[in-house]
């Protein structure tokens, strides 16, 4: 994975990480001999090296380092070292604890390094952008679109970010109205003026330009285009050792399509509202399973104090299971702490009448049904604690969207479903929007699907620091 993205610059992170180790073992002891530190040094810095090498395996950011900004790249890098931190912690309290340094020590290390990283990587960015702003080093690439798409593929192309790309020339291709009809082309090239880029009319036609001009590659945009004239072009290109992209919406297609990938023996488009990447998966499932130990162990805490005075005041379980729908449609069960009294499943037919939810969920002020510790818990969210079980399962997640119940689920359209193409969470995106306000199931889907369009690793970062501080302001949890 690292060769295939070119990430080059993982060698100079893992100089930054052992700078940083160094630098921190000199602020922290004021010397690189010390006993403690003597120790330490082999299998301290080799830790965090073999941590910094897992985390990048996992972790890619989609764009390259060219490509980004400065805030993208300090997002980028603020995550690494937080994935770090989590996955030291999991070694150290695995493996040997007399191996391990004061917290203090790793708390300076982590900010010296998201320090000297991201200087590093600026430094490196600076330098391919210098190496790029020589028009020589960059690839010449001839863009051929239709004249109905010609405009927002330049657009779309400026947009992107291309550091290492330059247009030179622009091929337009007119309609046509069968596979045999000639088809007109306009040439144009792209020249340096004063203003930046500027289209020029060209007297030589396609073949003419990519035979006699410098050009590395071409870009294929052509949904108009007949496909066996498409393949006569790839061809002709080809013939003349130019590299070839062909953009999907060249084969009719909408919008939708994301990916192209294998699927056992075929060579298949993907079609999806969000395709999501399998490494940043891999590290949000890790993400919830440390979240999840540390939050088993809050919940035993609580239990000590809540579980007596749930029993105390409403004998009977003191977790509460239900059926619940997940990932996809997988049923799974769930547990809370019970807040409600034992008959609460029967007696919500009674209060149907007074649900003040529009639409596919149930959701009531002064529930008769709540018990008094549960209003409690509930204010808290201590009633979801429990659920960290089923993080750890795997059947839920630490953000996610709300497990609708098997009822409500029933009754979906086809369009609610789509809330459900992420695993559920503990909290998400709308228990911190203001739950107490929403009063329309429709609005809920909303900000479900808008938790998924835009999901990253940063996103669940930000949630959970807002779901901390909903908590402890002891809002929305009604």
């Amino acid at each position: 994975m690292l060769l295939r993205n070119r990430n080059f610059y993982v060698f100079a992170d893992l100089g930054a990480v052992i700078l940083s180790f160094f630098l921190t073992a000199l602020a922290r002891y004021a010397s690189f001999t010390g006993s403690r530190l003597a120790f330490g040094n082999l299998s301290g810095c080799g830790l965090l090296v073999s941590a910094y090498v897992l985390v990048i395996l996992f972790y890619q950011p989609k764009r390259k380092i060219g490509e980004r900004g400065r805030w993208n790249e300090l997002q980028n890098v603020m995550l690494i070292n937080l994935f770090m931190a989590m996955a030291v912690s999991m070694a150290l309290y695995l493996g040997d604890p007399s191996m391990a340094f004061p917290r203090s020590f790793y708390a300076l290390f982590f900010l010296f390094d998201c320090l000297i990283m991201y200087l590093e990587r600026l430094y490196i960015r600076s330098g391919l952008r210098a190496y790029y702003d020589n028009r020589e080093n960059r690839k010449k690439v001839l863009v051929c679109a239709n004249g109905s798409n010609v405009r927002k593929v330049i657009r779309k192309l400026k947009q992107s970010g291309l550091y290492d790309r330059e247009i030179v020339g622009v091929a337009v291709f007119g309609p046509t109205t069968g596979p045999q009809d000639p088809v007109e082309i306009g040439m144009y090239e792209i020249h340096q003026g004063e203003k930046g880029p500027e289209p020029a009319h060209s007297a030589q036609t396609l073949e003419e330009y990519a035979k006699k001009n410098a050009v590395d590659e071409a870009l294929l945009s052509l949904p108009d285009y007949d496909k066996n004239r498409l393949e006569e072009l790839i061809h002709y290109f080809e013939t003349m050792g130019i590299n070839v992209h062909v953009t999907i919406n060249t084969f009719g297609l909408t919008e939708k399509e994301k990916l192209v990938e294998n699927f056992g023996v075929y060579h298949v488009l993907t079609y999806a509202p969000r395709v999501f990447d399998p490494t940043e998966l891999i590290a949000k499932r890790a993400m919830d399973i440390l979240g999840a130990i540390v939050g088993l162990i809050l919940t035993g805490l609580l239990s000590i104090v809540v579980v007596p005075l749930i029993y105390l005041e409403s004998p009977g379980p003191v977790i509460f299971k239900q059926t619940r729908i997940g990932l996809n449609g997988r049923r799974f069960r769930i547990y809370k702490f019970r807040s409600m009294y034992m008959d609460a499943e029967e007696r919500k037919k009674e209060l149907m009448a007074k649900n003040e939810m529009n639409g596919l969920m149930f959701k009531m002020k002064d529930d008769p049904r709540i018990t008094k510790i549960g209003k409690f818990i509930r204010k808290t969210s201590i009633d979801e604690f429990p659920q960290f079980l089923n993080v750890l399962k795997g059947e839920m997640s630490l953000v996610g969207t709300r497990p609708p119940t098997e009822d409500e689920f029933l009754q979906y359209e086809e369009r609610h479903k789509r809330r459900l193409s992420l695993k559920p969470g503990i909290t998400g995106l709308w228990q911190v929007s203001g739950r107490s306000d929403i009063q329309d199931f429709e609005d809920v889907v909303k900000l479900d699907c808008e938790y998924i369009d835009n999901w990253s690793l940063g996103l669940d970062i930000k949630i959970l620091i807002q779901t901390v501080l909903v908590v402890l302001g002891k809002r929305g949890a009604e």
